[in-house]
C-alpha cells in the first residue's frame, strides 16, 4: 500500500514538473532564455564590482601640485549634488608616520562618517595592517618635471590671491630661478633626498624601503597601484580622468565632467589656481632634471599606460 502511494506521488510530481515547464515556455516566449538572463545578471554583477559600489570611503591621498586644488573645488560641488561628505584635511604639508602613529591615524580615519571622500597629503597607508577595511584609493599625477617646476615657484610665490606657505628662504634663494637651482645642483634640485622621488614615495607608503630612492620602491609603488587604486589619472588628461571616475565610482562622481565644464567657465576661479612668477625651464635644465627624476618617470609612465588601458576598456576615446 505504501509503495503504491509513493509511486502515485512520483508520477504526480513528474506531471506537475512538466506542466510548470510548459507554462514557463509559454509565458517567456519571445523573451531572453534562462541562460541569457543569467549571463546578463552576471555581467551586471561584474559591472558593479568594477564600479566599487561597496566602498563607502574614498581616500584621495593627493600628491602636491597635481591638480588637487581643482579636484577639491569639484568634489565640494559634487558632495552637494551626490549627497556625500567631503572631509578636507586641515594640514597642508605632507605627513609621514611611524607604526604607532599609523595605528592611531587609521583608527581615527575609520571613524569618519560615510559615504564620504577624504583628502590628505599623505603616503599610501595599508589599513589592513591595523585591522581596518581598506578604503577605495584614487589619485591624480602629473609629469614629474612639470610638477617639480610648479612646486618650486609655488613655495616661493604662492598662487594668485594666495600667499605662499612660509619657508625659511633667504632673499637670494627666493630670487633663484629653477634653471639656476638645477644647473648649480642646489639641494632642492639634486638627486638626493625624498623630493627626487616624491611621486614614488606617495604610492610606496611608509615602510623603510620607501624612504630611500631605489628600484624596489618603484616596484612596491606599482604593486600598490595595481591592488588598491581604483583610478590614478594624469593631469594632462583631466577631462578623461573625470569620465573614468564617473563610470568607476558613480556614487561619488556622477556628473563630474559636466560639473567641471561649468566650473571652468568661472574665469576668476580658474585664474586663482595659477602659480605666480613661474618661469619655464630651459631645454638644458629640463634634460638634466628628467635624469634626476628617473624613478618618478618610471612610475609616471606605468600610471599613464594603466590609465590608457582603463580608458580603452571603458570606451573613453578623448
Amino acid at each position: 500500500m505504501r509503495v503504491a502511494v509513493e509511486v502515485r506521488l512520483f508520477f504526480a510530481l513528474i506531471v506537475f514538473t512538466g506542466l510548470w515547464m510548459a507554462l514557463q515556455l509559454y509565458f517567456t516566449h519571445g523573451q531572453d532564455s534562462t541562460m541569457e538572463r543569467i549571463s546578463r545578471l552576471l555581467k551586471q554583477k561584474s559591472a558593479k564590482n568594477t564600479q566599487h559600489q561597496g566602498k563607502q570611503l574614498v581616500f584621495y591621498n593627493r600628491l602636491p601640485k597635481c591638480g588637487s586644488t581643482s579636484m577639491k573645488l569639484l568634489i565640494r560641488r559634487l558632495a552637494e549634488m551626490n549627497y556625500f561628505t567631503f572631509h578636507e584635511d586641515p594640514v597642508f604639508v605632507v605627513e609621514t608616520f611611524e607604526d604607532n602613529e599609523l595605528q592611531i591615524y587609521t583608527e581615527l580615519t575609520n571613524r569618519l562618517c560615510t559615504p564620504s571622500i577624504y583628502e590628505k597629503q599623505i603616503f599610501y597607508v595599508d589599513f589592513r595592517r591595523f585591522g581596518y577595511q581598506q578604503p577605495l584609493y584614487i589619485n591624480l599625477v602629473r609629469d614629474p618635471l612639470e610638477r617639480r617646476v610648479s612646486w618650486y615657484y609655488y613655495i616661493r610665490f604662492g598662487r594668485v590671491r594666495h600667499r605662499p606657505i612660509p619657508r625659511n628662504f633667504s632673499h637670494q634663494e627666493t630670487a633663484q630661478t629653477f634653471d639656476e637651482c638645477v644647473l648649480n645642483n642646489m639641494w632642492e634640485c639634486s638627486t638626493d633626498g625624498q623630493d627626487s622621488f616624491l611621486m614614488t614615495t606617495f604610492f610606496c607608503g611608509h615602510d623603510p624601503i620607501c624612504r630611500e630612492p631605489s628600484q624596489m620602491a618603484v616596484e612596491v609603488a606599482k604593486e600598490n597601484i595595481r591592488r588598491h587604486y581604483a583610478v590614478v589619472g594624469v593631469l594632462e588628461e583631466f577631462s578623461s580622468f573625470l569620465k573614468v571616475l564617473q563610470i568607476v565610482v558613480p556614487q561619488f562622481f556622477h556628473g563630474a565632467h559636466t560639473t567641471w565644464q561649468q566650473l571652468s567657465q568661472e574665469k576668476t576661479l580658474m585664474e586663482e589656481q595659477r602659480t605666480n612668477n613661474r618661469t619655464p625651464p630651459s631645454p638644458r635644465a629640463r634634460s638634466i632634471m628628467r635624469k634626476r627624476l628617473e624613478l618618478d618617470y618610471q612610475l609616471y609612465h606605468f600610471i599613464k599606460k594603466r590609465f590608457h588601458m582603463q580608458k580603452t576598456q571603458l570606451g573613453i576615446k578623448d
